[in-house]
């Protein structure tokens, strides 16, 4: 096993995704009152008032490890200048996009080689980056509505709450369909990958996925 990601990284992860669950769920109760289910989270939250409680503390948690983690980017984690990490969109993506796509179709027999980052997990990390600035801005117009009111048009905030509401949901189909597939779900590491809970990948995913990286890794243990 290689080590991928060190402790606070992996406490950064577990926080958003704790706190994108917690939302998730009392969300789901507001945005559908009526249903039987969320009837029922209620119930089991204790009442409405401690669903939005945690609604709000589950929000606040996704605004400051957003935060935390730009200036763990560029303050903390500084191997490289923060505009030549391996995490950023390049040209090489486009090619493995296309050559992943040929792979997944049966048009050539290997996966194109990736680095330390694949086309896909970027795709899933800079969608989160985008998700947390919506429901950032969204969800503190909505929670402070009466100091918005003094600065944004109503029918401007109602386009931002709509806009919550519906990124939500957005990001809520995104994560239990594509990335729960990549993590957990694909032939490789179903029915789970652990790597979010000890940072670590075998070396037989290593080759796969990122035998750019892999490389790194040997030329470092020869050394």
């Amino acid at each position: 096993m290689l080590q991928r990601f060190n402790l606070l990284e992996r406490l950064q992860h577990i926080i958003l995704f704790t706190a994108v669950i917690l939302s998730v769920i009392t969300g789901l109760a507001l945005k559908f009152p009526e249903a039987v289910l969320s009837r029922l989270i209620v119930t089991l939250l204790g009442g409405v008032e401690m669903r939005m409680l945690l609604h709000h503390i589950a929000g606040w948690a996704i605004v400051i490890v957003g935060v935390f983690h730009v200036l763990y980017y560029i303050f903390v984690d500084r191997e490289v200048p923060f505009y030549k990490r391996p995490i950023l969109f390049n040209r090489q993506d486009a090619s493995d996009f296309y050559q992943h796509m040929r792979y997944i179709l049966g048009l050539r027999k290997d996966m194109p080689q990736m680095g330390r980052y694949t086309w896909f997990e970027k795709f899933d990390y800079f969608g989160a980056t985008w998700g947390i600035i919506i429901m950032g801005v969204t969800g503190l117009s909505m929670l402070y509505m009466e100091t918005a009111l003094k600065y944004i048009p109503l029918s401007y905030l109602q386009a931002l709450w709509a806009a919550h509401s519906e990124e939500a949901m957005l990001a809520t189909l995104f994560l239990l369909i594509v990335h729960m597939y990549h993590v957990h779900f694909s032939a490789d590491k179903f029915p789970m990958s652990l790597t979010w809970l000890h940072g670590k990948i075998s070396r037989k995913e290593m080759e796969k996925y990122h035998p750019i990286e892999l490389k790194t890794f040997n030329k470092e243990k020869d050394v």
